[in-house]
């Protein structure tokens, strides 16, 4: 169980909440209304703070500064809006108070992203088998759903708050977490989510009829674009700072672009987001990067791959 205090920095209300493996400090808008944050920052075991500690800050600016600094290296997960392109979603909505995440939960969204990783590298190896199985590339989204859907670790529903409400945790089209400068400063779209029964558990109906839980894994897919749109979607995934993001692009019939592959490189040896990737040429030949891969290889035969 988290355990919570409430204290006061200047005229701000501070929401300290404290699990096992991580530790929000929340802080109040002007309104001082609990849920409406203008600052909420994760701290790590060992530097885990008490309300003592939050007291002894004379000022607000005092405060995130020795959270974030050196000795405290707290993470920024919401700053106020305004304030660099982190801003929170539109102003004066609502946002749920950040739990840390519960061990259970930690346990699920571990096996979760490994079942993901298995999943997404099928449906590589299905477009090159099949390369004109779909049309456009939102039917490609349905056909990863279904194949991740068809997991039992997916496969089931869990309790909304209040335990009256059940859902399942792969969602298409989620809202992002954190709003984009090029979206006017307001959320675009995940194209598939995947929510761990933790979080669902502690969300209202509200929160998830307006999106306001955070994904730990989170897909994003592109057909036959080029780099730009692959890079694009990596910022999608780095703006929101996702705990587990993945890249699929797939291309068909263009003439290789070589920058892909140089993003590619990039983000793998960022180590923030993980790519995979397939092309099918105009003479049939086939290319291809599994999650794991180091880089892109021609594929011979996809039997056996």
């Amino acid at each position: 169980m988290s355990q919570r205090e409430q204290t006061k920095v200047g005229d701000r209300d501070v929401h300290i909440v404290t699990g096992r493996i991580s530790q929000t400090v929340n802080v109040c808008t002007p309104a001082n209304e609990r849920g409406k944050y203008d600052w909420i920052i994760r701290l790590t075991p060992q530097h885990f703070v008490d309300k003592s500690q939050v007291e002894a800050h004379a000022s607000l600016n005092s405060l995130i500064e020795w959270l974030t600094g050196e000795e405290q290296i707290g993470q920024v997960e919401q700053r106020p809006t305004g304030e660099g392109t982190e801003a929170h979603p539109q102003a004066n909505e609502t946002v749920p108070e950040v739990s840390p995440t519960d061990p259970d939960d930690a346990v699920w969204i571990e096996r979760a992203m490994r079942i993901t990783e298995v999943c997404i590298d099928e449906l590589v190896r299905e477009f090159l088998e099949l390369p004109y199985l779909h049309r456009v590339e939102h039917s490609i989204h349905t056909r990863l759903y279904a194949i991740l859907s068809t997991q039992p670790h997916f496969d089931r529903h869990f309790s909304l708050a209040g335990g009256k409400m059940l859902t399942q945790p792969i969602h298409k089209e989620w809202p992002e977490t954190i709003p984009r400068p090029e979206k006017g400063n307001r959320r675009g779209n995940f194209d598939l989510a995947i929510l761990s029964p933790n979080r669902l558990r502690e969300c209202s109906l509200r929160d998830f009829s307006t999106g306001r839980i955070v994904p730990p894994i989170v897909i994003e897919m592109g057909l036959n674009y080029g780099e730009g749109h692959l890079a694009l979607d990596a910022e999608k995934l780095l703006n929101s700072r996702v705990q587990h993001g993945y890249l699929v692009h797939l291309v068909r019939e263009m003439p290789h672009d070589p920058t892909i592959d140089e993003t590619i490189e990039r983000l793998r040896s960022e180590g923030t987001v993980k790519v995979a990737f397939a092309r099918y040429d105009e003479s049939g030949r086939k290319y291809a990067k599994l999650l794991a891969d180091p880089q892109i290889r021609e594929v011979s035969s996809v039997a056996g791959w």
